[in-house]
């Protein structure tokens, strides 16, 4: 039987190096009782001891949710003075929701893909369910496509930056047996034109990465290989 010392290794390959940094070193252990398995200047895995990952069968995709860098819509607005340049709560309430249901379609995806996870939306008592929660926070938009009739454009040289912070949850307890972290910041290259499209193009590498780095790991580890028949 595989443990959990096999799928850490396995999942330390979403664990790739971002942009990010950090002065502050990970703790070891988290308050719900997760242990450090790794970490990196900007990445961390945690899992909960003895937890068993092969005993799943059935799998849930969780809706992504998505925060904003703390403090992302005051300093945008510090430094953009002009009223149809300035974000508005719907802005954020539409980045949020636009960017959850890709981050969503991608995981859900990249289980689908054959041969396919038994991924499901409802279970019964008793029956083993793994749920895949990926979420997105620390985002930051470097110029984002705003709803305003201005017709100003806004350049950039790179989309931005986010955090994919990851969980494996059993579905009948509620008790997270895996949560992972790992920064990424859309590559600078040159100045060019944002936009929503831009923005998503640049998101959607960041999420398919993610995505297909989880289905490798799941693969690796959870799916018997021809040396085990």
């Amino acid at each position: 039987m595989k443990n959990v010392i096999a799928i850490a290794s396995a999942l330390a390959l979403l664990l790739t190096v971002g942009c990010a940094s950090t002065s502050e070193p990970p703790p070891s252990t988290t308050p719900d009782g997760l242990e450090l398995i790794r970490s990196d200047k900007h990445s961390a895995l945690y899992m909960k001891p003895e937890a068993q990952l092969d005993i799943y069968a059935q799998f849930g995709i969780v809706p992504c949710q998505v925060a904003f860098r703390k403090n992302w819509q005051r300093d945008y607005n510090s430094a953009h003075r002009g009223s149809s340049q300035q974000v508005k709560q719907r802005d954020i309430d539409r980045i949020k929701t636009d960017l959850g249901e890709e981050c969503t379609t991608f995981f859900t995806d990249a289980l689908s893909e054959e041969p396919a996870y038994d991924l499901v939306t409802e279970w019964q008592q008793g029956e083993e369910v793994l749920l895949v929660f990926p979420n997105i926070v620390n985002l930051d938009i470097t110029s984002p496509d705003l709803n305003s009739p201005s017709m100003s454009r806004s350049y950039s040289a790179s989309a931005g930056s986010m955090t994919l912070y990851l969980e494996l949850i059993d579905a009948e307890t509620s008790e997270v047996l895996v949560r992972a972290y790992d920064s990424k910041a859309d590559p600078e290259t040159f100045v060019n034109y944002a936009n929503r499209i831009t923005n998503r193009q640049a998101a959607d590498r960041m999420l398919r990465d993610w995505a297909n780095r989880l289905r490798a790991a799941m693969d690796e580890t959870l799916r018997p290989s021809s040396d085990d028949a």
